[in-house]
């Protein structure tokens, strides 16, 4: 007997479930191993090339950070010096000097009391008082509150000081002959010319000495920079000396750069500075009333390399990097305005220059 019931029936006494009501046994079995072998063989392969690429892509983008670092740090460095060897020579005051006592007249020296002496010193040439009054003094000595010197007007007290101009020697010469270890020369002169810096510590192929109102305050600096590749890596130093008259002594250097490389061809470096000597004669109405020596141009040449191995070939990367058209643009225009008849225009340098 066959009896129906919902969803099964009966078949001699047994309940049988109606077909398409239940899966096959197996279409619910899992992976088998080799098929999960297999499953995690590839995944491992892709998973490689991802991190691979990853990994890949972390130390290209380490070598461009450090190839940027390299030139942002050089960059900053030569556009420092760019414009303190443009200042070179620059004289000035700060805002504010005047005489602190009237002045009469005399054709002998005489010493006067001022509000000030910062930024002076024995031979600058000061402009003092206004209009018709004004004329150019200078300074024969000094004290932090007086100067000595030959005044040809009258001036009443508070009238003002001020020094303008620039000194042919803003940036220290070195001698003709200067070269660096390898014998290269770093100096540019012209034909049959022999010169000799006059300062203790002239410049040379590896230290550049300037000096001036380097920062347009009314304060004068001397700046020296040191390119040291005696050791490996080196340094680019920068020492900022305020002149004071009777102070002769260099402040502690800084650190600009500590990556410092020697500049190629290994067999003869090309040297850190490199200098353009150059002699001009000072005519007056005519008449040629001195010769000047001064650096018409300076160049810079660095090499270095990064601060850490490169990820990708483990070795250092380095860059070189030359500057050859430093130019003291202020020297340039003072020898031009002194060439027009203006030769007050035209300053002494601090005694302390040649000293450091």
């Amino acid at each position: 007997m066959i009896s129906h019931s919902k969803g099964t029936r009966s078949f001699r006494g047994r309940n049988v479930r109606a077909r398409g009501l239940h899966s096959s046994g197996s279409a619910c079995s899992g992976f088998s191993l080799p098929e999960l072998l297999v499953s995690m063989a590839v995944l491992m392969v892709v998973a490689g090339g991802v991190i691979s690429m990853i990994s890949y892509n972390e130390n290209t983008f380490g070598r461009t950070e450090q190839q940027s670092d390299m030139y942002e740090n050089v960059r900053a460095v030569a556009e420092l010096m760019a414009q303190e060897i443009g200042q070179a020579g620059l004289a000035d005051l700060p805002a504010g000097a005047t005489l602190s006592a009237a002045v009469t007249k005399s054709a002998t020296a005489q010493t006067v009391a001022v509000s000030s002496t910062t930024s002076m010193y024995a031979g600058e040439i000061l402009l003092v008082d206004t209009a018709t009054n004004e004329e150019s003094v200078t300074i024969v000595s000094l004290t932090s509150s007086s100067i000595n010197g030959i005044f040809a007007n009258n001036h009443a007290s508070g009238a003002v000081v001020h020094a303008i101009g620039v000194s042919p020697n803003g940036i220290v010469s070195p001698s003709s002959s200067a070269t660096t270890p390898g014998g290269v020369s770093c100096v540019t002169v012209p034909s049959g010319v022999t010169y000799t810096s006059p300062a203790t510590t002239p410049s040379t192929c590896n230290v550049l000495n300037i000096w001036g109102d380097l920062n347009s305050d009314g304060t004068l600096v001397y700046v020296r920079y040191t390119c040291n590749t005696t050791t490996t890596p080196g340094t680019l130093t920068r020492s900022v000396t305020t002149i004071t008259p009777g102070v002769n002594t260099v402040s502690t250097a800084q650190t600009l750069l500590s990556t410092v490389i020697p500049n190629p061809p290994s067999t003869a470096p090309t040297p850190c500075f490199q200098y353009d000597l150059s002699t001009q004669s000072l005519t007056v109405n005519g008449v040629v009333t001195g010769t000047y020596y001064m650096i018409a141009n300076i160049g810079l040449t660095i090499s270095v390399r990064t601060l850490k191995p490169d990820p990708v070939t483990n070795q250092y990367l380095t860059m070189t990097k030359s500057f050859l058209d430093l130019s003291p643009r202020n020297i340039l225009a003072g020898y031009e305005q002194a060439n027009w008849g203006d030769s007050t225009r035209l300053q002494g340098q601090p005694p302390n220059v040649t000293l450091y």
